[in-house]
């Protein structure tokens, strides 16, 4: 695996979504390129504060009402 192409799958590697070989190359990668593992590290990191600094508002039943009522089907 190229560096570039462990960048391009770096987003998805922080969150946890590469197939099983995509996830041992892209290991197999960090394990001795220093950059790349760097920036793994760092984009890990941000997710994290993002996590924990976002706010998480719950919607207005009558919100979730209409939503509901607009994606039901007719009969």
């Amino acid at each position: 695996m190229t560096c570039k192409e462990a960048m391009a799958l770096m987003s998805a590697a922080v969150d946890g979504e590469l197939s099983n070989i995509e996830q041992e190359a892209f290991e197999r990668h960090i394990a001795w390129c220093v950059n790349c593992s760097r920036e793994f590290q760092e984009a890990k990191k941000t997710k994290r504060i993002v996590r924990e600094k976002i706010v998480r508002f719950k919607a207005p039943q009558s919100l979730v009402n209409s939503i509901m009522k607009l994606t039901e089907t007719p009969s």
